[in-house]
């Protein structure tokens, strides 16, 4: 399996829920969340989007390194922009060639 994956959460967790053979119920009462929150996650009902916690448990519970889902990796890199305006100027200005 490889260290990470660029498919989106929603997508890469139904995978590895079918592989699995594990229901998203038996996931939500594993990583200790209530199983319609994941749901709604799940289907991206009412804009949910899943937290950096919320992917990083998951991956913990299914062996998987905590940055093997492209939303945590994500996180990661706007906490640190949020807190570096440099580095947030940095990316800026070799993003636009500025």
């Amino acid at each position: 399996m490889p260290e990470r994956t660029d498919r989106p959460f929603v997508e890469e967790l139904r995978r590895l829920l079918d592989e699995r053979v594990l229901s998203l119920r038996e996931l939500a009462q594993l990583v200790g969340v209530n199983p319609s929150h994941l749901s709604r996650v799940m289907r991206r009902a009412d804009y949910k989007s899943p937290s950096a916690d919320l992917v990083r448990r998951v991956a913990s519970v299914l062996d998987l390194p905590p940055d093997y889902f492209p939303e945590f990796r994500q996180a990661v890199v706007q906490e640190r922009i949020n807190n570096d305006p440099k580095l947030r100027d940095e990316l800026y200005d070799r993003l636009t060639g500025a």
